[in-house]
C-alpha cells in the first residue's frame, strides 16, 4: 500500500493575498464613513424613544401609585427628570422636585443633540392618577439643524414620536 503525500505547494500565493487584503481595504475606505454618518441619527432617535419610554412609565406609575407624575424639561442644559409629585403636605402637586418625591428618570441627552423647545406649559409635563396628561404637549429635539424628531404627548395620553421630512424644522 503506497501513501499519497499531500501537495506542498498549496496555499495562497502573495499576488493573490494582495488581492484580497485590498478589496477589503477598499471596502472599509466605502463603509467607515456610512457608520459614522448613522451614529449621531442612532442617537437622535434613541433620544426620542427613550422619552417616549420615560412618559409610558410615568403613566403607568401615576395610576399604579395613584399619584400626580410631572416631567420638567430643561431645555438650556438638554435634560429633562420625571417625578413621582406625592410629597407630604403642600409639597403633592406642586410640580417640583421635593426631597421626599421618588425620582422615576432623570437624563441629559448626548452633547450633539439639542432639545430646544416644548409645547407643555412651563416646559412641565406630567400624568394624574388617572393617567389622563396634566396638558397636552410636544418636546422638540434635533441633530445639527438636518434631523429632527418630535415627541406628542395628545389629550387623550397617547404619546408618539414624529420626524420631520426632509430636515425641516417645526418652529
Amino acid at each position: 500500500m503506497k501513501l499519497r503525500l499531500k501537495n506542498k505547494n498549496s496555499g495562497f500565493t502573495l499576488v493573490e493575498l494582495m488581492v484580497v487584503i485590498a478589496v477589503i481595504g477598499i471596502m472599509a475606505g466605502i463603509a467607515i464613513p456610512n457608520f459614522f454618518s448613522f451614529l449621531p441619527k442612532s442617537r437622535l432617535r434613541s433620544a426620542a424613544r427613550d422619552i417616549v419610554s420615560c412618559l409610558q412609565e410615568m403613566k403607568l406609575r401615576a395610576i399604579k401609585e395613584n399619584a400626580t407624575t410631572v416631567i420638567v424639561f430643561d431645555l438650556a442644559n438638554d435634560r429633562y427628570t420625571a417625578f413621582v409629585d406625592n410629597g407630604p403636605g403642600a409639597a403633592a402637586g406642586n410640580s417640583a422636585l421635593d426631597a421626599s418625591e421618588s425620582i422615576i428618570k432623570q437624563e441629559t441627552l448626548a452633547s450633539d443633540l439639542d432639545m430646544y423647545n416644548t409645547s407643555f406649559v412651563a416646559n412641565t409635563g406630567g400624568f394624574t392618577a388617572r393617567g389622563l396628561p396634566r396638558n397636552a404637549g410636544t418636546v422638540f429635539i434635533r441633530y445639527s439643524n438636518t434631523d429632527y424628531r418630535r415627541v406628542i404627548v395628545n389629550t387623550a395620553g397617547n404619546i408618539r414620536i414624529e420626524m420631520s421630512a426632509d430636515g425641516v424644522n417645526w418652529n
